[in-house]
């Protein structure tokens, strides 16, 4: 997985989680799964309680649209560093095969919309993959 990505899918990575294991390490842009946490650690900040952490790419993207402005608040300079501690806990988060969960929720969306499913168990085209592991796999 490349620093560039997206954030990560809440929904796939609480396929296999709980909502309280990552609390603190939801993008504060994008509201998914942080990818390349940083932390916000403005001195305008200081008080706040939690972890301000935004993903990599979703910072680059603000910053690019909003120079040298913050995304916890308006204000100027922001500062902002690696945050290690995200990232050892988004590592260590269970998963299923990204593709895999992907396809299973096109078929969800499929079923509903049709509203008429094949046979039990009858999947024509779908490829399975039961990759469970940890995220920095």
């Amino acid at each position: 997985i490349t620093e560039q990505q997206t954030c990560f899918d809440k929904n796939w990575v609480l396929h296999l989680n709980k909502q309280e294991s990552i609390r603190d390490v939801i993008c504060l842009i994008c509201k998914q799964v942080a990818n390349n946490p940083m932390e916000i650690n403005c001195s305008q900040h200081e008080n706040m309680d939690e972890s301000l952490i935004v993903g990599g790419n979703c910072l680059k993207q603000f910053l690019n649209q909003n120079p040298n402005s913050c995304p916890v608040e308006p204000h100027d300079n922001c500062s902002y560093s690696q945050s290690r501690m995200a990232k050892r806990c988004i590592n260590e988060l269970d998963v299923i095969c990204p593709r895999q969960f992907q396809q299973e929720q096109e078929q969800q969306q499929l079923q509903i919309t049709t509203q008429q499913g094949h046979e039990e168990g009858e999947t024509p085209g779908i490829v399975s993959c039961d990759f469970k592991g940890k995220m920095k796999q």
